[in-house]
């Protein structure tokens, strides 16, 4: 029966009641002898009638009450009052990780604040032979100063002692599992050797910890049920789902810590805390440099990268051939099913290094890699290429072809179908066959979709993607002119006339041309490729984008990325221009899931951290955020718009100088003023912001008018902001695809206009 406040026990008064559960009754209570509140457990009759038993706690209290640990709960006293037996203990005052459990998980940032402190406890506890044996979200709290406590080591028993599986389920009963109609209590939290009654050590709590982390990240228990038994069955048979799959945001080390954690058989797991708790540190310092954590790939994954293959012809200027085909071959692999290609930044990222094999793999987490080389000569051609698995520098496969341009379409499929039968029948143990080889060479026929038939106009091609690359006006317009040759010489060259329209639309987007010089052109070379060919993911990709950018035609953009990540869902081209559709307040974990994705295939792009960074700095998560644009300016430092978003990702983190000295050093240009602009007004420095804003105004109008927007709302200026949102409509500024969840303009979500332009756009939900 609960205690009345006022009830003395001892020295002790109860003030109020803070819990029940099997294993006892909380209160909060004064001790007036040293003025200060502490907690109470009233341990039940069953304990306290039972000699044995009271005796065994004792020992362990007097073993707990010597941890000494800022993430544990101290155990001051074991006392008694009449036939009330009672702990009293440190009071904490906070909330429990039960209430901070949330759907979809919490943020990496959190989840590692609090993971890392719980492992360290048990450290503590164990390493004084202390196993918890009831570690669930109710017996953890965090207090109002963000503080890791781990409650009821009082009640477990020393790792010597053997485990007693009644007791420990009569002690669940006190928390209810989060869905409607299942059971209650904590045997979603136990080692499946805690289920079957046997010996229980300091592994069952590494067992407890990966349910909880589970929780905490995906927003969801990974053994549920309707009833005990229910539940208990899946603890002993089932095999949750990886983190990584609920939640594409999270490093596949963490993924894999839980899975080791959540391993049916103790010595299949961590088999100590510290491993635990190092592991988790592991990956805490890989987000703060901002690299890619990542679990290693298994040598039988049919994983692979693409090297440029080298050039060995006796002109230089050649060198665009050589690479060109290797592109060609990876964006063909790219699009078989069950085969996992990086993608071409991150291979041609070891271009002209002097990098082994086993580095590449480990960098671009693949299993195997095709390297090769070109010797051009006139009308005549050698390619001559090995497939190596990465674990053992084993050759899987090599060939040397000696072929004319003419036949250079067949030259390439050949490979192409060898290294999708070596990886397939080498690593996943598929009969070679005449099944597999025909299967084979069925899938890369239709990956080769929109490959024109002419080989000048094939060299053409080749030539304006190598120059497209360098990222620069003049470039662009030079590599258009080189497509429209291309085209020339063969009209039914789709492939062309999809990346013809992305150069059209680059043009607009960075500010070469205007809208619609830009996307007009843009949008008839799209039509075109997909006139020749309707399910070319390329064409899909580009014409989404001008969906997206141009038409404001939301669903419809959607659509058409949908039609590409079908036929090309490895493409990480095509997976970070989808993310930029989700960047909506409903859809924008979906963005963020579809840039991870983006970068597991593409883990050394400058772009893909940028595009990641945008959407966690949209989303708040400002360590996050910083720690992907660190990564994407050390990939790509040229990239003005990624030091202006570090620059805003410290200021949101109230590091103003920092921040100013990130956008000082931004290239000049208008990227720079708008972030000058913003950075400025935020440190009181109103004639600096307003210096840069005129400028950016004077110099950019024609072009940033989104920026300009950005700038007023970030200053709490609500109707100059409305008066150029109104002028980029005008210029049809593709700034405006983003609004919806910009930060710099939540200043304008209360005024009436808001609203109203949203809908103008065709943002009504």
């Amino acid at each position: 029966m609960p205690l009345p406040a006022a009830t003395r026990l001892g020295p002790y008064e109860i003030v109020a009641p803070l819990g029940a559960g099997g294993m006892g009754e909380v209160y909060r209570a004064r001790d007036p002898r040293l003025k200060r509140d502490i907690a109470i457990k009233v341990l039940p009759a069953d304990v306290t009638s039972s000699p044995d038993r009271l005796a065994r706690l004792e020992r362990e209290a007097t073993t707990v009450a010597g941890l000494n640990h800022p993430n544990i709960v101290v155990l001051h006293s074991i006392e008694e009052d009449g036939a009330i037996r009672f702990l009293t203990m440190e009071l904490v005052e906070g909330r429990s990780l039960a209430e901070l459990v949330t759907p979809g998980g919490l943020p990496l940032t959190q989840l590692l604040d609090l993971s890392i402190p719980l492992a360290d406890a048990l450290v503590a506890a164990h390493e004084k032979g202390v196993v918890h044996r009831d570690l669930k979200p109710a017996n953890v709290m965090v207090t109002r100063e963000g503080r890791v406590k781990v409650l009821d080591f009082g009640l477990a028993k020393l790792a010597q002692v053997e485990s007693d599986v009644d007791a420990t389920q009569a002690a669940t009963a006190a928390a209810p599992l989060s869905d409607v109609g299942q059971i209650v209590g904590t045997v979603p939290y136990m080692a499946p050797e805690q289920i079957r009654g046997e010996l229980v050590d300091a592994r069952s709590d590494l067992f407890s910890l990966g349910v909880l982390i589970y929780e905490l990240a995906g927003g969801k228990r990974p053994f549920t049920g309707q009833s005990h038994a229910d539940v208990s069955s899946a603890i002993l048979r089932d095999t949750p789902p990886l983190l990584t799959s609920l939640r594409a945001d999270l490093p596949g080390e963490l993924a894999h810590i839980v899975e080791r954690c959540l391993e049916k058989r103790p010595r299949e797991r961590f088999q100590t805390a510290l491993d635990v708790l190092n592991e988790l540190r592991s990956v805490r310092r890989t987000l703060e440099r901002g690299v890619p954590a990542q679990q290693p790939v298994s040598d039988n994954i049919a994983s692979i990268a693409v090297l440029p293959f080298v050039n060995r012809s006796a002109s230089a200027d050649d060198e665009y051939f050589s690479d060109g085909l290797a592109d060609e071959l990876l964006n063909v692999l790219a699009k078989i099913r069950g085969l996992r290609v990086a993608a071409r930044t991150s291979a041609f990222h070891f271009k002209g290094k002097d990098t082994t094999i086993a580095e590449v793999g480990r960098a671009l987490n693949v299993a195997t890699v095709l390297e090769g080389s070109v010797r051009k000569a006139g009308p005549r051609v050698r390619i001559s290429v090995q497939l190596v698995k990465v674990a053992d520098g084993f050759h899987l496969w090599s060939e040397t072809y000696d072929r004319t341009l003419d036949d250079i379409f067949t030259v390439q499929d050949d490979i192409a179908q060898s290294v999708v039968k070596e990886l397939r029948t080498t690593l996943l143990g598929m009969a070679a066959d005449s099944e597999t080889i025909g299967e084979a060479k069925a899938e890369v026929s239709r990956a080769a979709m929109g490959r024109g038939t002419d080989p000048e106009a094939h060299r053409l091609f080749l030539l304006a993607r190598h120059i497209l690359d360098r990222y620069t006006r003049e470039d662009t317009a030079n590599a258009i002119e080189r497509l429209k040759q291309a085209l020339q010489r063969d009209p039914e060259f789709a492939l062309a006339w999809a990346e013809l329209g992305q150069a059209y639309s680059r043009q607009a987007d960075v500010g070469w041309a205007s809208v619609a010089e830009g996307y007009g052109p843009a949008r008839k070379a799209v039509e075109r490729a997909l006139a020749l060919e309707p399910d070319l993911p390329e064409a899909h990709a580009a014409m989404a984008w001008i969906q997206l950018n141009y038409d404001w035609d939301w669903r419809g953009a959607e659509r058409s990325f949908a039609r590409a990540l079908e036929r090309a869902p490895g493409n990480a081209l095509v997976l970070r221009m989808a993310g930029a559709l989700t960047w909506s307040p409903s859809q924008l974990e979906r963005g963020m899931e579809l840039c991870r994705r983006a970068l597991e295939q593409d883990p050394l792009s400058a772009v893909a951290y940028h595009n990641l960074g945008l959407a966690l700095y949209t989303a708040d998560r400002f360590v996050e955020a910083e720690a992907a644009h660190r990564r994407a300016r050390e990939l790509g430092p040229q990239r003005s718009r990624t030091r202006a978003y570090l620059a805003l990702t410290l200021l949101a983190q109230n590091r103003g100088e920092e921040a100013l000295a990130e956008a000082m050093g931004v290239p000049p240009g208008g990227s720079r003023l708008w972030v000058l602009a913003i950075v400025h007004h935020r440190l009181g420095q109103g004639a600096e912001s307003d210096a840069a804003l005129q400028e950016l105004i004077a110099k950019h109008a024609d072009v940033a008018a989104y920026q300009i927007v950005e700038v007023y709302g970030a200053r709490g200026q609500v109707d100059a902001a409305f008066e150029w949102i109104e002028r980029a409509y005008a210029q049809r500024d593709a700034g405006l695809a983003g609004m919806r969840t910009d930060p710099h303009l939540r200043s304008l979500h209360g005024d009436p206009r808001w609203p109203a332009f949203l809908k103008k756009i065709g943002f009504e939900e």
